[in-house]
């Protein structure tokens, strides 16, 4: 069923094959999605307050996220003040998400692009 305004994140189809994911269990992986698909419904750019942070998963998930697999530099998220940040998740040049701040400017461009063209074919 398709819906207007979809929100959506992006996923890499090797992502399953990651180091860092095949060290994951089953219940982690999905913590791990379900963090991702948060972020993005509440425009946190990968930033997770502790006590949010606390409802998903189970704490043994959570901890899975945190560590860093033998050769692998981070783990999937990692502890700041106040929170957690989910790693790479926006900026240059690994982030993977759309940020919020280039959302809302695509959506202005989107907005006066479609003011504009409705002035030329109805007039100001």
């Amino acid at each position: 069923m398709a819906r207007n305004g979809w929100k959506w994140i992006k996923v890499d189809v090797l992502l399953p094959e990651h180091p860092k994911t095949i060290a994951l269990s089953d219940k982690a992986f999905r913590t791990l999605l379900e963090l991702w698909c948060w972020c993005k419904l509440n425009r946190t750019d990968g930033y997770v307050r502790d006590a949010k942070w606390r409802t998903f998963g189970t704490p043994r998930a959570r901890a899975e996220l945190l560590r860093a697999p033998d050769g692998c530099e981070h783990g999937f998220a990692e502890q700041v003040p106040g929170g957690y940040m989910m790693h790479d998740y926006t900026g240059d040049p690994n982030g993977h998400q759309v940020s919020t701040g280039e959302t809302d400017e695509l959506s202005r461009k989107r907005a006066d692009s479609g003011r504009r063209g409705a002035e030329q074919r109805w007039g100001a």
